[in-house]
């Protein structure tokens, strides 16, 4: 109870109070399935397919609308498949993530296959620091982890603090165990100072950009999309090469990692650029495995079409 703010009274005190019940059942619930087989976890993933999809719809609507607006040539029965696809797949990251507490990283790596180690081989050789551009394809909390094992670098990642203070700061610990330590979105380019360390800075550049903010505006599944800048702004100023890794589903609990080079020399491209070739790489792995992304995303919110 030390971590207790005293903030405004007792209104804060009883806020800290809450979060830290919810805190501890969290980390009951996490000792509890921590010695579960992957084979439970999955029939724990078929039973939450069904809460989600099935009973309450977890934003059926916006997914069903996400796919007929991107694939408006596809019928009904294609976007009804795909859509039912896509809530497997989105179940199965929700329970290997809680499986990820308990991971060894030797487990974890073996369950991963590098479709191009030729190319992440390059990139330790020929470059002091990185960024990283992924999306929320494939298991991307298991690639968040996977990482700083991949590379020899100081791994850093962008991430929005969750509300529950006691459960974010688990959180980053727990990432940092890993390698990967968490940067508040806010504190953006405090991470970008003057360092002799090899660093990797990694983002999650798909989700929507919010209000206020520099983005860069893209046509993406024939649709006007807008994105966020950060890759694009702090790559050309600080002369950072850009890596686009992708991450495929290759069965339940078993996935490829890729890289692709978005940009070699980001301060000589035209601004947009970088963004664009993010775009295309994205865009491409979607028409390829279009259950493989996260549709009930609220992606295109707030933008005329």
């Amino acid at each position: 109870m030390s971590n207790f703010k005293g903030g405004n009274g007792g209104t804060e005190r009883m806020k800290d109070f809450t979060q830290y019940i919810v805190y501890l059942f969290f980390r009951l619930f996490l000792a509890l399935v921590r010695w579960f087989p992957m084979r439970l976890f999955y029939v724990l993933s078929d039973l939450t397919f069904f809460i989600l999809y099935k009973a309450i719809k977890y934003r059926r609507a916006i997914t069903y609308d996400n796919l007929r607006k991107c694939f408006p040539e596809k019928d009904d029965g294609w976007i009804e498949s795909t859509a039912c696809k896509f809530y497997h797949n989105l179940s199965d990251i929700l329970v290997e993530s809680l499986k990820g507490f308990s991971l060894s990283q030797k487990e974890l790596s073996s369950r991963f296959k590098l479709a191009n180690p030729e190319v992440f081989y390059e990139i330790e050789q020929k470059y002091p620091e990185i960024i990283v551009a992924s999306a929320h394809c494939g298991n991307w909390e298991w690639g968040a982890l996977l990482i700083p094992l991949l590379l020899k670098y100081h791994t850093y990642g962008i991430y929005k603090p969750l509300s529950n203070r006691f459960i974010d700061d688990y959180l980053k610990k727990h990432r940092a165990l890993w390698g990967m330590h968490l940067v508040s979105v806010t504190q953006t380019g405090f991470m970008f100072r003057n360092s002799a360390e090899r660093r990797a800075y990694f983002f999650l550049s798909d989700q929507y950009p919010g209000k206020g903010r520099k983005v860069v505006e893209v046509v993406f599944l024939g649709r006007p999309t807008l994105w966020l800048g950060g890759v694009e702004k702090y790559a050309r100023r600080f002369r950072i090469p850009v890596y686009y890794f992708g991450i495929r589903r290759l069965e339940r609990g078993r996935y490829e990692v890729f890289a692709e080079q978005i940009s070699s020399n980001p301060h000589q491209s035209e601004f947009g650029e970088i963004t664009r070739n993010y775009v295309r790489i994205l865009e491409q792995e979607i028409l390829n495995h279009p259950d493989n992304w996260l549709w009930s995303h609220r992606r295109w919110k707030n933008l005329a079409e």
